[in-house]
């Protein structure tokens, strides 16, 4: 067992790198495991650190994770550090998760939902995969002006988002206390994680046929039926220019959104506006999207609530309006694909009542607040009374 003396990290918010560098000795000195066994060492994988609003990885989570993995090489050559991989999860290593999350101030540990936050809370948990326990975990703030919360080049892509049950016992795991069990839903979802993180990594580095093979292989695991996944082999697909096959992936996508009762697409309007950005490499794809979204719901018997939301920019009347007018702009973009969709849709605004970024930069930094949800709802009247 290591032995417990670092002092907590400081209750006033730093800069990003203070905060993590402080966070990361205090997790590390006062964590409590068991001797490493023979080796003398222990293994240490990181599974990405990420956004809680969002699930997804972001500049600032992307540089926690390399400031803190450049700590444990420095100052704790007792931890071996591993890839997030099938084999090293094998060795039932030390496992590191963490997140950020806007808070309304110092000390404060529910998220806050003002927009342009000034103050971001990070933690981050040790787990052991030996015992199944958490094994410490800290807390740092930080201040908001340090954070980039621009999502990475696989989350930026991914056309999809949703919230993941594998998201939120990841957060579990998070919130665990030293002693406290590792989320058990977490643990089942390790082998597929493991494997979604190789694909990211590898469509991020310009190999979208071996991107492609991870996805596949991490739906054959248990819990890897994942959006994560099927987003990926969208994206991998249409890397490599194969338009039939992305089509059917983003198909599978939409099918993916549709058993779960909500599908949220990241369409990027301009600012201001019900129109679709204008640049083709951001939405050239929107009309195969909203194809998709319409023959994969026809079918079905059922009905779609379609809800606008806009960035924190603006008064909340001009929010509202524009929402709306885009959730409408979608819904006569779908029945002109499917007629029948005609009385089973129905649009409405949510304003930028519900920001997951809340920057209001406008652009692809914070284009899941000016998404476009489709939850799917009871009918009020039969299907086939609908379609008459």
């Amino acid at each position: 067992m290591r032995v417990p003396g670092a002092p907590t990290p400081p209750t006033t918010a730093q800069s990003l790198d203070a905060a993590v560098r402080d966070m990361t000795v205090a997790l590390f000195d006062r964590a409590r495991i068991d001797p490493p066994g023979p080796s003398d060492r222990y293994d240490l994988v990181i599974d990405p650190l990420i956004d809680r609003a969002t699930g997804s990885q972001t500049a600032a989570t992307r540089g926690m994770e390399q400031r803190m993995a450049a700590i444990v090489r420095e100052r704790y050559p007792d931890f071996e550090l591993r890839p997030f991989s099938s084999a090293s999860l094998a060795r039932k290593p030390i496992i590191l998760l963490g997140a950020i999350t806007p808070v309304a101030g110092e000390g404060i540990i529910p998220p806050s939902r003002e927009p342009r936050p000034g103050v971001y809370r990070i933690w981050a948990v040790l787990g052991d995969l030996r015992s199944g326990q958490v094994v410490s975990h800290e807390t740092a703030w930080v201040q908001a002006g340090a954070v980039d919360a621009a999502p990475t080049g696989f989350f930026r892509d991914s056309p999809a988002w949703a919230a993941e049950t594998i998201t939120t016992a990841y957060l579990q795991t998070c919130a665990g206390n030293p002693g406290d069990p590792i989320d058990p839903r977490y643990l089942e979802a390790l082998q597929a994680q493991a494997l979604i993180a190789d694909g990211i990594r590898a469509y991020e580095e310009g190999e979208p046929q071996q991107a492609l093979s991870f996805y596949q292989a991490a739906l054959r695991e248990p819990d890897g039926e994942q959006l994560k996944a099927r987003n990926g082999i969208y994206l991998s697909n249409r890397a490599l220019g194969r338009a039939e096959a992305a089509e059917q992936a983003f198909g599978d996508v939409v099918d993916h959104g549709l058993d779960r009762g909500l599908l949220a697409v990241k369409f990027l309007f301009r600012p201001g506006t019900t129109s679709f950005w204008p640049n083709p490499e951001i939405s050239g794809d929107y009309p195969m999207w909203l194809r998709q979204i319409a023959r994969r719901s026809a079918p079905r018997d059922i009905c779609l609530g379609i809800t606008g939301h806009a960035s924190p920019t603006g008064s909340p009347a001009w929010n509202q309006r524009l929402s709306l007018g885009r959730a409408q702009s979608v819904r006569q973009a779908l029945m002109a694909e499917e007629a029948s969709l005609a009385l089973r849709t129905d649009a409405e605004g949510a304003g930028a009542a519900a920001p997951l970024v809340g920057t209001g930069t406008d652009d692809l930094t914070d284009a899941l607040d000016r998404r476009v949800e489709f939850a799917v709802e009871a009918c009020p009247l039969p299907r086939t009374a609908s379609l008459r």
